[in-house]
């Protein structure tokens, strides 16, 4: 398998096993922004609208409900071989 540079990912995808069943991060989709000068934001999605998430206490939740979900996913390594195990089931 071809090896990827883990140290410039910009982005970093863990993968949920099925076989864990219920978890935090089945609430639905969200993203964790940073910025070195306005702090963190969050943006929650649903099949009705997106929301931005400002406050710290509701940022904090969030950043919970990942640290909850990565305890649940595979190692990136793991998820990196999965994806390309996959790929190459689908060529």
């Amino acid at each position: 398998m071809a090896q990827l540079n883990q140290e410039n990912r910009r982005i970093r995808v863990h993968v949920v096993p099925s076989s864990v069943g219920a978890y935090a991060g089945l609430d639905g989709p969200f993203v964790i922004a940073t910025s070195a000068d306005l702090g963190d934001v969050g943006y929650l999605d649903n099949r009705l609208r997106g929301q931005v998430v400002e406050r710290p206490a509701e940022v904090a939740a969030l950043r919970e409900q990942w640290e909850a979900t990565l305890a649940e996913a595979l190692t990136l390594n793991q998820s990196t071989e999965l994806m390309m195990e996959v790929a190459k089931a689908w060529t």
